[in-house]
């Protein structure tokens, strides 16, 4: 796999995105991180592309918003050298996404007697999208994303820790 690294022109291009996303009132931070790892990242690059692209579609540039921060969160996350994960039977991934789904349900009924996903999202810093994509999917939700929902319900993490968590 060839590594990607941005011309002087794609560079130019996401200083411009930047100043964009600035005026739209997106988190600083955000931005920042976004744009650090456009640089180096040809997916988010595109990512932000889009978002810039996708004027005057709010839903549009919302999901984009939140694939973006899927994308930092997953290089934030990601461990300095591969870990060895343990091995799960085949037969046994039913199981699993049962209790992944369980462990979902409990942490939604958490969030709507905590005023709902939006106020939640809002109060952890995670997109509105992203936090219903992850209660609303299968996939098992980051160990980062839980700690965010742990602190604005006011909770400790073991409390919504999952066992599956990555």
């Amino acid at each position: 796999m060839i590594p990607f690294k941005t011309t002087d022109d794609q560079v130019i291009h996401i200083a411009t995105i930047v100043v964009k996303m600035k005026s739209a009132g997106l988190d600083p931070a955000f931005i920042v991180a976004a744009s650090e790892l456009a640089r180096t990242d040809q997916g988010v690059y595109d990512l932000m592309a889009l978002w810039l692209d996708a004027k005057g579609d709010d839903t549009e540039r919302e999901e984009i918003i939140a694939d973006l921060q899927d994308s930092i969160d997953d290089y934030r996350d990601a461990p300095s050298s591969p870990l060895k994960k343990p091995y799960i039977r085949y037969d046994q991934l039913d199981d699993v996404g049962d209790r992944v789904i369980e462990e979902k349900a409990r942490l939604r009924d958490l969030i709507d007697q905590n005023g709902g996903v939006s106020a939640v999202a809002r109060k952890a810093g995670i997109p509105q999208p992203s936090l219903s994509r992850m209660l609303n999917s299968p996939s098992i939700p980051r160990r980062s994303t839980l700690y965010k929902i742990a602190n604005a319900l006011d909770l400790s993490e073991t409390e919504i820790a999952m066992e599956w968590t990555r």
